[in-house]
C-alpha cells in the first residue's frame, strides 16, 4: 500500500495496522479521535494504564491543541513522519486557508502565523531559508505568489514535492437557437454572458471549523467582527454557526459581508441566548484575525479555519 508517510522505525506495526486502529477508534466517522473515543478503545484493547495516563497520551498526540487527534497527528505520534509530497500538500492547504482573496497570494505579514503551523514538520534551518526566500519573492505590495514560492522551495531545498495544479475546466458555452421564421433557416450563435447581479455589493462567505462544545450545553460556535454584518463585537448580533450532524463538532458559519471590505473577526463560543461570550478563541484584547471580503457576487467557502489558542474547558 502506497502512503504519504514514511516509517521512522520499520520494525513497528505497518501503516495499515495503524490506519485500521485509527478508523476503528473514530467511531463517529468524523475523521478525528476525541479523548473519550481513545480511552474507550484503549480499554477495549486491554490497556492497563490509568485514565490519567491515557489522557496524557491523548494530550501528547494532540499537537494542535484543538481537543482532537487528526489522522496526521496520530501517525506522527505512532512514529511516522511526513513524506516530501505530503509536506507539499500540507503547505499548499495551509496557504489556501489564509488566501482570503482566492488569488494564490499571501501577504508577507501573514507568514509568521503560517510558519507557526510548519514548525513541527521542518527544522529551524529549513524554516529560516523559507523565510529568506519569501522576503526575496515578495512583490512591491508585500504579496508572495505561494504556488511559485512552493515551487522554488522544491527546487532550491528539495524538502517538499509539489504536484502541478490542474487548471479548472472551462464550462462550455451553450448555443442559443434563434428561429427567424417558419420558412427561413435557423441560425445558431453563442449566448452572451449573464448580466451581473445589480443589487447590494455583497459577498457570501462560509467559514468552517471542528470544535466540540461541552455535552449537554446549549453553547454555539459563532463569529464576531468589527463590521455591522458581524455584530461589531456585540454577542447579541453574532453570526451563529450550524452544527451538522448535530453532536459531530463540525460547524459552518455563513455570512453576508460588503464586497471589497477589510474586516477583523474571531471565533467565539456563545450560549443560545446570545447574552454573553463563553469563550473567545484568542483571549479578549489579543490579536484579531484579519480578512478581506473580495469582489461582489462571489460565494467563497473556506473548508477549515482552525481555532487558535485553544484552552480546555
Amino acid at each position: 500500500m502506497t502512503t504519504s508517510y514514511e516509517s521512522v522505525d520499520q520494525n513497528k506495526f505497518g501503516f495499515e495496522k495503524f490506519e485500521h486502529f485509527f478508523r476503528e477508534t473514530d467511531v463517529d466517522g468524523s475523521g478525528y479521535i476525541d479523548q473519550d473515543e481513545l480511552i474507550e478503545k484503549l480499554i477495549k484493547c486491554g490497556f492497563k494504564g490509568s485514565v490519567d495516563s491515557m489522557k496524557r497520551m491523548f494530550a501528547t498526540a494532540d499537537t494542535s491543541g484543538d481537543g482532537q487527534i487528526s489522522f496526521h497527528e496520530f501517525m506522527v505520534a505512532m512514529g511516522f513522519k511526513l513524506s516530501p509530497k505530503h509536506k507539499g500538500d500540507m503547505m499548499r492547504f495551509v496557504f489556501s486557508e489564509y488566501d482570503t482573496h482566492g488569488n494564490r497570494k499571501i501577504h508577507i505579514s501573514q507568514l509568521e502565523k503560517i510558519f507557526k503551523e510548519f514548525e513541527k514538520h521542518f527544522v529551524r534551518g529549513e524554516l529560516r531559508r523559507m523565510r529568506e526566500l519569501a522576503e526575496k519573492m515578495k512583490d512591491s505590495a508585500g504579496f508572495v505568489d505561494y504556488e511559485e514560492y512552493l515551487k522554488q522551495i522544491q527546487i532550491q531545498q528539495g524538502i517538499i514535492k509539489m504536484e502541478q495544479l490542474k487548471p479548472k475546466p472551462k464550462k462550455p458555452e451553450e448555443p442559443v437557437v434563434e428561429k427567424v421564421s417558419a420558412t427561413t433557416v435557423t441560425s445558431t450563435f453563442t449566448a452572451p454572458p449573464p448580466k451581473m447581479y445589480n443589487g447590494p455589493k455583497m459577498v457570501q462567505l462560509t467559514y468552517k471549523l471542528h470544535y466540540r462544545v461541552p455535552k449537554g450545553s446549549d453553547d454555539k460556535l459563532a463569529i464576531l467582527g468589527d463590521i455591522p454584518e458581524l455584530g461589531k463585537w456585540n454577542p447579541a448580533d453574532a453570526v451563529i454557526g450550524t452544527e451538522s450532524p448535530i453532536g459531530s463538532g463540525w460547524w459552518s458559519v455563513i455570512m453576508e459581508v460588503p464586497a471589497e471590505t477589510p474586516f477583523e473577526w474571531k471565533w467565539v463560543v456563545i450560549p443560545k441566548s446570545k447574552c454573553h461570550i463563553v469563550r473567545w478563541e484568542i483571549e479578549y484584547g489579543g490579536p484579531n484575525r484579519t480578512a478581506y471580503s473580495g469582489d461582489r457576487n462571489q460565494i467563497i467557502t473556506h473548508t477549515h479555519i482552525p481555532w487558535q489558542d485553544w484552552t480546555k474547558y
